[in-house]
């Protein structure tokens, strides 16, 4: 098994546990859900993109609903985390294969002010496909190309039916599967998909939780952060002649932000990055006007604007960035419209991290690892593992 793969199963693993098992001494109810989703892929490659048809996926959802009110499941309004395994297909099995997903996942109670009972999931984790691109075999497969990839999901459920130990739900959601460019053809997946699902508790006498007003929290806790990473990026086809090829991407980040009632982070900051594969190409090749400077061409500043949401060890993290300098994937990715105008301005990075401390206790200064998902606004970049620090001010 690649080293890569390794390290993306052993964060997905570990944030199930620390997120399903960080719990505090308190008697929570659990829930067993079964869900069958159906929907369609949405090509992102008007004109070059296999055919297919339905897609459809079981899902078996395993997870507790927290009633502690004392820390995150009071500021969260009662949120219920778990783990979702599912296997599906895309719709076109000799293209695509299988897909065999594992991620852990937060459901929020949203729409409170209605009178129905509405719940946004997000679940982060990865998937394993049967099938990949192979220039040979399956060179239709541009959508696919490395067995295991990224994969993002996001769901809005709907209650139909309710009772003391069962609920039945319609949901809609998005669903996106990438390697963030580690391999390429790498155009990603996504999916619109409709699901029914039962969910089940073990609590005879279960009832909806009572939401408590947040109003009481003020706390707003200055800090500092320093992060350092490394990603893997594939050159594409457009930017150079080597392709097939993976090369490192380093990140230095320093930031300024606030910690709002102990369970969500907002900062700002700057970010550099060096692309060892813009380096190699400016440097082999004459590109009149990059060539000149590789170090600095090669190179990417920019400013980011985070949120992120603290569950005890456990952060799902979301950057907005704004490129301030990005010359080489300029010139290479030129403006045309305005989704190419866009991408060459925005890119966003999403992932978890792990804390050395619980973040709820506020340490004077916390350590953390994450894996992230960065992109070209949407369209995949690299993939990035980092080590960083919280200094509370």
């Amino acid at each position: 098994m690649p080293r890569k793969v390794r390290i993306i199963v052993f964060f997905v693993c570990l944030g199930c546990f620390s997120v399903v098992f960080s719990q505090e001494k308190t008697v929570n109810t659990h829930f067993f859900e079964s869900e069958y989703l159906i929907g369609k892929i949405i090509p992102n490659e008007p004109g070059n993109f296999p055919k297919n048809g339905p897609q459809q996926i079981v899902a078996f959802n395993y997870g507790i609903l927290k009633h502690d009110t004392s820390s995150w499941g009071r500021f969260y309004n009662f949120p219920e985390i778990g783990i979702t395994a599912l296997y599906g297909n895309a719709g076109n099995n000799r293209v695509f294969g299988h897909q065999i997903s594992l991620l852990p996942f937060v459901t929020f109670n949203v729409f409170n002010q209605s009178k129905a009972t509405y719940k946004f999931r997000v679940g982060l984790g990865a998937s394993y496909f049967s099938k990949r691109f192979d220039i040979e075999k399956n060179p239709s497969n541009i959508v696919i190309s490395s067995r295991l990839s990224w994969d993002f999901r996001t769901t809005l459920y709907r209650n139909i039916i309710e009772s003391n130990r069962f609920v039945l739900k319609f949901g809609v959601g998005f669903a996106h599967q990438s390697n963030s460019h580690t391999r390429i053809p790498n155009k990603g997946m996504n999916s619109l998909l409709f699901s029914v699902s039962g969910q089940f508790y073990n609590n005879e006498n279960y009832t909806p939780p009572k939401r408590i007003s947040n109003g009481n929290y003020t706390s707003k806790d200055k800090f500092v952060l320093f992060r350092q990473g490394v990603g893997f990026h594939e050159q594409s086809e457009i930017e150079g002649p080597k392709t097939n090829v993976t090369r490192p991407v380093y990140s230095t980040t320093f930031g300024y932000g606030k910690i709002v009632n102990h369970h969500v982070k907002l900062s700002t900051g700057f970010t550099y990055r060096f692309y060892q594969h813009y380096y190699d190409h400016l440097t082999d090749s004459k590109i009149v006007g990059l060539s000149e400077n590789p170090s600095l061409n090669a190179s990417n500043f920019l400013i980011y604007f985070n949120g992120e949401l603290f569950m005890h060890h456990v952060g799902l993290d979301f950057d907005l960035e704004i490129n301030l300098y990005k010359p080489f994937f300029n010139h290479f990715h030129p403006s045309k419209d305005v989704v190419s105008t866009l991408r060459q301005l925005l890119s966003t990075r999403n992932g978890l991290n792990l804390y050395l401390f619980d973040t709820h206790s506020l340490p004077k200064n916390n350590f953390y690892i994450g894996a992230y998902v960065n992109t070209n606004l949407g369209r995949a970049d690299f993939m990035e593992f980092s080590v960083g620090m919280l200094k509370k001010l």
